[in-house]
C-alpha cells in the first residue's frame, strides 16, 4: 500500500514536472536543454564585412543579410550614393544603371545557402561598381569568409566577416582627405596640376561629402568616382589589411611571363605584368635567342605595367642600339621652369639605364629630372617584333612601346594604349589608408607626353582580334 502511494505521488510530481517545463518554454521559446539554431539565425542581420578586392584594396562596411528559406540577399548601407553623388546623380544612377539598388554600393543578389552540421554553405552574385563576381563560402560560429570569383573562376579577392558591430563612422573620414591634400600639394610632381578646374571640382566633392561617409566603402568608391576626371594618372587611394593569426598563408604567384612556341619560326612571349625580375625577363630571352625565333609576338594586353627595372631588362633585349628613351621631370624641376625642356638637352639630365627601382627613387627625390637610357644587351633579339597592346597597356609597358614604334623596331597591333605613364610613390594615411601620388612626369624621347595619350598602334584593331591580326601579317611576309 505505501509502495502504491509512493508510486502515485511519483507520477503526480513527473507530471507536475513536465507541465513546468512545457509552460516554461511556451512563455520563452528560447528556454531549451540543447536549443538548435536555423540557418536563417545564422547568416540573417548585420556584418561587420572587410572587402579585399585585387584593383582597390581592401574596405570595412557592415552589411545586411536578409534570409528566406535557403535563399539570401545582402546589402551596404542604403543611400550611400545619395552622400556621395548628390541627389540628382544618385537618381539618375538609380534610373540608367543596375549598380545602386536602394543606393547601396554594394549588395548580393540570388545568394542561396545550406546547413549541413554547424556550416553554412553559401552561393551568390556580389553586385559592385567594380564589376559582378562570384561569391563562394561559408559560416562557422560568427565567422563568415567567402571568395570572389569572376565568370572564368580566377578570383578576385574575398570576404571576411564577423558580427562584432563597430561604432560609425569606422573613421574621420574628412580628417582623412585633409591629409591626402597635404601629402599631394608636398610630393605631385608639379603643382600647376592642382591649380587646375578638374582639382578644384574634386576637392570641392570630396569636402562637403566626406563628413557623410560612414565606412571604407564610401571613402573609396566617392575617391575613385570624384577623381577619374583629374588631368593626370596614378593617384588612387587604398587600405591595407592589417594580417591575423588565422590568415592562411598566402599560395605563389602565378609567373609573369609565359613563352610558347607556335611553330619552328614563331614564338608567343605573354607578358602579364613586369612585376617580374630582371632575371626572369633574361632567362626568357636566353630561351628566344638559342632558339633563333624569326618572329616574336610579345603580348601587352592587359599589362598594366609594373617595376622600371623588369620594363628596361626587356627594353634592352630588343633594342639593338643605345637610346635615351625620354626623361622623368619632377618637382624640382617644375618650380624652376615654367616650360619643358628642349629635346636636346634630354643628355644634360642625369639618367639611369640600370635595372635597379632604388636608384630611379633616388635620383627622382634628388634631381630635377632623370633621362632614360637603354643599354642594349651584348645579344639582343634580331627577328621581327609584333607587340600586342590595348586600352589596358599601361605604365612602365608604354615609353616601351613608344620607343619601340618610333624606331621602326616593332610592328604594334591593337588599340591605343591607357594614357598612364608618370612615375608614382605611395605614402601612409592614418587608419591603415595609403595615398599613392604621381612624383615625375614622364616626356618621351621626342618630347611626346604619354600621359592622358596613349601610344596609338601601326595596325589598329580590336583587342580580341589583335593576336589574329599578327599571324595574318606573319603569313603574308612568309608568302
Amino acid at each position: 500500500m505505501n509502495l502504491y502511494l509512493f508510486g502515485i505521488r511519483h507520477l503526480k510530481f513527473n507530471c507536475i514536472l513536465i507541465y513546468v517545463l512545457f509552460y516554461l518554454i511556451l512563455l520563452n521559446p528560447n528556454f531549451c536543454w540543447a536549443q538548435t539554431i536555423s540557418g536563417d539565425q545564422k547568416l540573417s542581420g548585420k556584418w561587420n564585412i572587410n572587402l579585399h578586392h585585387n584593383a582597390v584594396g581592401n574596405a570595412q562596411f557592415l552589411m545586411d543579410f536578409e534570409t528566406n528559406q535557403d535563399e539570401f540577399e545582402a546589402h551596404s548601407r542604403k543611400n550611400a550614393d545619395r552622400d556621395i553623388l548628390g541627389f540628382w546623380t544618385s537618381l539618375l544612377s538609380r534610373t540608367f544603371t543596375k549598380n545602386f539598388k536602394n543606393g547601396s554600393l554594394l549588395r548580393i543578389e540570388n545568394g542561396n545557402y545550406q546547413l549541413l552540421n554547424d556550416t553554412i554553405y553559401l552561393k551568390g552574385k556580389l553586385i559592385s561598381t567594380i564589376g559582378n563576381l562570384n561569391i563562394d563560402g561559408f559560416v562557422v560560429g560568427d565567422e563568415l569568409q567567402s571568395t570572389l570569383k569572376y565568370d572564368n573562376g580566377n578570383i578576385a579577392g574575398n570576404i571576411s566577416g564577423n558580427r562584432i558591430i563597430p561604432d560609425l563612422p569606422l573613421s574621420n573620414y574628412k580628417n582623412l582627405f585633409h591629409d591626402i591634400k597635404v601629402l599631394t600639394q608636398k610630393h605631385i610632381y608639379n603643382k600647376d596640376v592642382l591649380k587646375t578646374k578638374e582639382w578644384e571640382v574634386f576637392t570641392e566633392k570630396m569636402n562637403s561629402s566626406a563628413s557623410n561617409f560612414q565606412d571604407d566603402l564610401d571613402m573609396i568608391f566617392a575617391f575613385y568616382y570624384h577623381s577619374r576626371n583629374l588631368p593626370f594618372s596614378h593617384f588612387s587611394l587604398t587600405k591595407t589589411l592589417k594580417p591575423t593569426k588565422k590568415s592562411n598563408p598566402t599560395k605563389p604567384k602565378k609567373g609573369y611571363l609565359t613563352l610558347k612556341q607556335k611553330n619552328s619560326d614563331t614564338a608567343y612571349l605573354k607578358i602579364l605584368s613586369f612585376n617580374g625580375t630582371s632575371t626572369e625577363v633574361d632567362s626568357i630571352f636566353k630561351i628566344i635567342n638559342e632558339r633563333e625565333y624569326g618572329h616574336l609576338i610579345v603580348d601587352l594586353r592587359n599589362n598594366s605595367g609594373g617595376n622600371v627595372e623588369a620594363g628596361i631588362t626587356f627594353a634592352t633585349n630588343v633594342i639593338d642600339k643605345v637610346s635615351y628613351g625620354g626623361v622623368f621631370l619632377t618637382q624640382k624641376w617644375f618650380n624652376n621652369h615654367s616650360g619643358l625642356p628642349q629635346i636636346e638637352d634630354y643628355n644634360k639630365f642625369a639618367f639611369f639605364s640600370e635595372a635597379n627601382n632604388d636608384l630611379i627613387l633616388e635620383g627622382i627625390h634628388k634631381t630635377k629630372g632623370l633621362c632614360l637610357k637603354v643599354i642594349p644587351k651584348e645579344k639582343t633579339y634580331k627577328g621581327q617584333l609584333y607587340i600586342l597592346v590595348n586600352k589596358n597597356t599601361a605604365s612602365t609597358c608604354e615609353p616601351i612601346v613608344y620607343e619601340l614604334k618610333k624606331q621602326e623596331r616593332a610592328l604594334i597591333i591593337g588599340e591605343t594604349t591607357a594614357g598612364a605613364m608618370l612615375s608614382s610613390e605611395t605614402f601612409d594615411l592614418d587608419s591603415d589608408y595609403k595615398i599613392t601620388i604621381p612624383t615625375a612626369d614622364y616626356y618621351a624621347s621626342d618630347g611626346y607626353k604619354i600621359d592622358q595619350n596613349g601610344v596609338k598602334p601601326n595596325i589598329k584593331t580590336s583587342s580580341e582580334d589583335a593576336l589574329l591580326k599578327a599571324f595574318e601579317k606573319i603569313a603574308n611576309i612568309e608568302e
